[in-house]
């Protein structure tokens, strides 16, 4: 079994060795590399240096912000995916960071145990994001929300459960517990909401949740 390939951009030295260190326990995952700041990162993988399936990005560099950082690496790289990591729970700054393409948005502090399973829900396909940012990130969606378009998607009564769960921030695993399901009758339950709300990604779906009657 392949390994998860990790890059880290962090300005703080030591916070961003204690996140190669914590990663590197687990032997599913390699951490490729870890960067300062924004500018030394998209050298990296320019230069075909680094190849990560997944980055760790902090908003708050020097430099280039994580949020634009961001964004440049969706548009050149986009089989990439990016994690924001980061202190703030500020809505515009998760809007913001989500609208450039980035994958899930999770705290700093957030429990080691946590991070690692948030990583490997997004390398499956998930799109982590803290319970407490996406009470943050709906909250804002709803202030921004256009009237309900009444449209009728034919959900299930499960995945209208599922919908909720999502919009609460709940990972895979915590859905299938809160449920009694297994994790891939959830990630098919996914797929299917995903199909008929016909959207493709994260940002997709929470815009067409929060632009209908769906919650």
């Amino acid at each position: 079994m392949s390994k998860i390939r990790v890059a880290i951009c962090e300005d703080v030295r030591e916070v961003r060795e204690g996140f190669r260190y914590l990663l590197n326990l687990d032997p599913e995952i390699q951490v490729l590399g870890a960067y300062s700041d924004a500018e030394s990162l998209l050298e990296a993988l320019e230069t075909v240096i680094l190849e990560p399936d997944i980055i760790l990005m902090d908003i708050g560099l020097p430099g280039m912000s994580g949020i634009e950082a961001t964004g440049i690496i969706k548009e050149r790289f986009p089989r990439m995916e990016v994690l924001i990591l980061t202190i703030f729970e500020e809505e515009r700054k998760i809007i913001d960071a989500i609208e450039r393409g980035a994958a899930g948005y999770v705290m700093k502090n957030t429990r080691p145990g946590d991070l690692v399973a948030q990583i490997k829900e997004l390398n499956a396909g998930g799109s982590p994001i803290s319970p407490g940012v996406a009470r943050k990130l709906f909250a804002e969606l709803r202030r921004e929300r256009s009237h309900s378009s009444g449209t009728e998607y034919h959900l299930t009564a499960r995945e209208h459960e599922v919908v909720h769960a999502i919009v609460e921030g709940l990972t895979y695993r915590e859905i299938a517990d809160r449920y009694g399901i297994a994790g891939s009758t959830v990630k098919k339950h996914i797929l299917n909401i995903y199909k008929k709300l016909d959207v493709r990604s994260k940002v997709e779906f929470m815009k067409k949740v929060m632009n209908s009657d769906l919650i």
